[in-house]
Parts: structure tokens; C-alpha cells; sequence
């Protein structure tokens, strides 16, 4: 059962409209919050999001319109990196001079980062007002068609907010799969896939295969896709369904290719080679995150942009002067847009460093699946292994646990295991410590609250000037990066 908000005397009615809209969302079905044990729950639903957005006078964003109503839209999906490509996108467009809405889940503190417009996320005051009148809506086609759930009038509230907000561009990233999210009802002008890996099984299927046709179910008839899938065999799903869709595919390896090397400290310089029209040849730019997959990401992102028509770019720029003038061609976009953003871009909890007092180093990063955990243990072993590492370690119940603690044990650390609160998916630290191996647990701390476990790692990388790394789940980087970003 979800528990109420409580009100504190001193709060002021603006944060009381505010944390009673949370309180209303968060009592309806959150699948976010549903372990394996639930997977029965997943009931997923698109018609009633449909007509959710329909009862709203959204029906342009769905169902295929007419080009001249739709405002363009870049659909992502992924098991890895959709977030960041997201980012990626959203940031290019925004440096370049175009409004740009910008819907990603989960959040790390508050549900009002979902939705972004140029960078900034929607006030108190709006998101409660958005709140009001998808309730509304939803409530008005509840009698036919059931209550909608938690990402359904989410999802609903970003749409509203980005047209309220008149923006030139939307992007999107999907929630859980594809085929059956509640995003999938969104008519895109370029679909990306950014990788199929072993997530969320429960709700997706156990083999690569199986994900990859859920992944696919975002590619729309006639939707140029952009996929970076690595697999031959997830290739060939995706292959196959751009080709019943008469989408034209662009596939990373194929269509298009890059080059990397590392930069002195953290981020990578990047060449782009496209090998097929309109994408750029010999492209380079530099990526401020950290990573190979970050520049695979940023690839991906790249490639993406490059399917926007200039018909995209003129449709809905706002003549009023309210936004800067927008660059008129890709070229531009490219070299204006995605250059500057790329190279001073740094999404919350990816890979995210910092140096502090006493050469102490953090990196807080989300990684919560075994794809990402390697990333994470690849960029140790280049950039922290002269430095003893202290890694505050908690995950899900979902997750495989004990092939990440597997993939940790590459590296010469030190383990500190806890869970953190604020969901009930946690994977209790008691069967935690019995995934670990010998070698961990020579060393290994345990705290039952994540700032305790990140206090203790604090201490020891004060004294030896160590890094400091918090990974296994974007729950717990949200309820840890703010304590360790306030030291200095």
C-alpha cells in the first residue's frame, strides 16, 4: 500500500498542491515500484492511453497525423543508454535555438524532472495545475476504458506541458520495452533503438529475441529508425520489423561508424562516419561523459539528428522572438548545436565525477544491470586504478545482483553493501552479502541506510585520498548524489 504524504504545518499552499498532485499520482498503479513477483500487474493498455490524450485535445501527437499538425518527435528506446541519447538530443536541439521538450524516467529527487523544457523542469505551480487536468481527463474516460496508471498520466502530463509550452521539438524516451509503453501511442519523426540487453525480464522475456521485439514494437510505417544493437540476432529483429514497416534503418557498424580516444581526464574525442545519405562523414566533436558506451551514445544521438528534415526544423519555430532564431540547416544543427552541447553535457548520474578536498574523487552513477555495470568497471580499470576505490553497492530485487558483485570483483576494491528506502524493490543487504565472493568479503561494510554507507566510504577515501563510487541502481544514486555533491 503506497503511503500518504504527510503535510508539515510549515509547508505553504503552493507546496500543498504541489505534494497532494504527487499524492494523487503515486496512489495510482506504478509499475517502477513492482518487482518480479508482480509481474501479474502488468496489464499494459494502449488504447486507454489514447484516448487520455485524445480527452486532453492531444490527438495530433497520435495515430499517425498530418505532418502540418504534428510537432516533430524523436522517440527513444533501449535496455542501455536511451537516457543519455535522450539527453543528448534534447541538448542539441536547445543549443541550437529550438524549444525543446524533454520527457525521461525515472527521476533522481523530483518527479517535476521528468519534464524538461530547455533544460528546466516544469514549477510547482504548473506541474500541479498539469496534474488537475489530466486528472480530469482521466477521470472522464475511467467509466470505459479503467483508471490509468502512474506512466500513463505521466506521460500525459509531459505531452500537455511540452504543447502548452510550444515546443519546436519533443523527445521522448520510453518508460519499460516499447511495443506496449505507454510512449508508443506517440507519432515520432525518427525512432531510435539504442540497445537490447538482459533488463527486466519479468515484463520482457528471457532471451535477447524476445526484448528486441518488444524494443521494436516503437518503429512506426515509414519512421526512419536509428538503432546502435549490437547482436547479430537482436539486428535481425530489428531489421526485420524496419523492413515490414517500410522504415529505412541505420544501423550502427552498417550505415554508419565512429572512432574514439580517450581525453586526458574523463570524456572522449569522437569521429562520426556517416556511409549513407543525409548523414555527416568525418564529423568530429568532443563528449564531456565518460565511456565507450557514452561515445556509442553520442554516435547514436549524432546519426539521429542527422534525419531531421529542414521541414522539421521551419514547422513550428515561434516568429514572436520568444526563442532565439533557429539554425536553418542540418549543418548547422550539427556544428552549432550538438558540438557545444556534446562537449559541456553531463547527465545526472551517469558516470557523473567530481573532485573534492583532501583528493578525494566521486563518481555517482546509475548503472543497475550487467551492460552497465561492465561500463562502469571499464572505465575503473582506465582512469581510477592507481587509487583505492570505495564502492557503495545496492540494487533491486529485479536485477541480477550477483553478476554485477561478479563484474565488481575486477576490480580491487573495496565493497560497502546497503539498499536504499524510498522503494520497496530493494535487494535486502542479508542475501546481498551472500552473492559476494571470498575476496569481497575479506573487506566488506555494510550499512543498512545509503548516506551511512557513503559516510564510511567518505572517511576511508579522506584518509588515503580514494575514490568514492556509488552504483547497482538509480534509486539509490538519487537518495546518495546530493549528500556527496555538498562536500566540497
Amino acid at each position: 500500500m503506497t503511503r500518504p504524504i504527510k503535510l508539515s504545518k510549515s509547508t505553504t499552499t503552493r507546496s500543498i498542491e504541489y505534494q497532494r498532485a504527487l499524492e494523487y499520482l503515486y496512489r495510482r498503479i506504478n509499475y517502477e515500484k513492482l518487482g518480479s513477483s508482480n509481474a501479474a500487474e502488468y496489464r499494459f493498455r494502449l488504447q486507454r492511453m489514447r484516448e487520455l490524450l485524445k480527452s486532453l485535445g492531444l490527438s495530433k501527437y497520435i495515430d499517425y497525423p498530418e505532418l502540418d499538425a504534428a510537432v516533430p518527435l524523436i522517440h527513444v528506446a533501449g535496455t542501455k543508454g536511451k537516457g543519455s541519447v535522450a539527453s543528448m538530443i534534447a541538448s542539441a536541439l536547445t543549443t541550437a535555438g529550438y524549444r525543446t521538450g524533454l520527457y525521461t524516467s525515472p527521476h533522481l529527487v523530483d518527479l517535476a524532472e521528468r519534464f524538461q523544457v530547455n533544460h528546466s523542469t516544469c514549477s510547482e505551480i504548473t506541474f500541479a495545475q498539469l496534474v488537475k487536468r489530466v486528472r480530469e481527463a482521466a477521470e472522464s474516460i475511467e467509466p470505459e476504458h479503467g483508471s490509468s496508471t502512474f506512466f500513463e498520466l505521466t506521460t500525459a502530463m509531459a505531452i500537455l506541458h511540452f504543447e502548452i509550452e510550444r515546443c519546436d521539438f519533443i523527445v521522448a524516451e520510453v518508460g519499460l520495452g516499447g511495443r506496449l509503453d505507454s510512449t508508443n501511442v506517440l507519432s515520432p519523426s525518427v525512432s531510435v533503438i539504442t540497445s537490447i540487453g538482459l533488463d527486466h525480464q519479468h515484463v520482457l522475456g528471457h532471451d535477447l529475441v524476445s526484448i528486441a521485439k518488444e524494443k521494436a514494437g516503437i518503429i512506426k510505417p515509414g519512421v526512419p529508425v536509428v538503432s546502435g544493437v549490437e547482436q547479430l540476432e537482436t539486428q535481425l529483429v530489428i531489421h526485420s520489423h524496419a523492413e515490414s514497416n517500410s522504415s529505412e534503418l541505420f544501423q550502427l557498424g552498417s550505415e554508419f561508424q565512429y572512432s574514439s580516444t580517450r581525453r586526458p581526464v574523463w570524456g572522449s574525442d569522437i569521429t562520426f562516419r556517416g556511409l549513407k545519405s543525409p548523414l555527416p562523414n568525418d564529423l568530429t566533436f568532443q563528449v564531456a561523459m565518460e565511456g565507450e558506451h557514452q561515445a556509442r551514445n553520442a554516435v547514436i544521438a549524432t546519426a539521429a539528428l542527422s534525419l531531421l528534415t529542414e521541414d522539421h526544423f521551419h514547422r513550428h519555430h515561434d516568429p514572436s522572438g520568444d526563442n532565439d532564431q533557429p539554425k536553418q540547416n542540418q549543418g548547422d544543427l550539427l556544428n552549432e548545436g550538438l558540438r557545444p552541447a556534446l562537449a559541456n553535457l553531463q547527465c545526472a548520474a551517469r558516470l557523473e565525477r567530481r573532485e573534492h578536498d583532501h583528493h578525494v574523487v566521486s563518481i555517482v552513477d546509475s548503472s543497475h544491470n550487467e551492460d552497465s555495470i561492465e561500463a562502469l568497471v571499464s572505465c575503473l580499470k582506465q582512469r581510477c586504478i592507481d587509487k583505492p576505490i570505495y564502492a557503495v553497492f545496492g540494487t533491486s530485487q529485479d536485477k541480477a545482483a550477483g553478476k554485477m558483485l561478479q563484474i565488481l570483483d575486477e576490480v580491487p576494491l573495496r565493497l560497502i553493501l546497503t539498499q536504499y528506502q524510498n522503494n520497496p524493490r530493494y535487494f535486502p543487504i542479508e542475501q546481498l552479502i551472500g552473492l559476494t565472493s571470498p575476496q569481497q568479503r575479506e573487506s566488506l561494510m555494510i550499512a543498512d541506510n545509503p548516506v551511512e554507507a557513503c559516510e564510511k566510504a567518505w572517511q576511508l577515501a579522506s584518509e588515503t585520498g580514494g575514490t568514492v563510487v556509488v552504483c547497482g541502481s538509480f534509486f539509490l544514486a538519487a537518495e546518495t548524489r546530493q549528500w556527496i555533491h555538498s562536500h566540497p
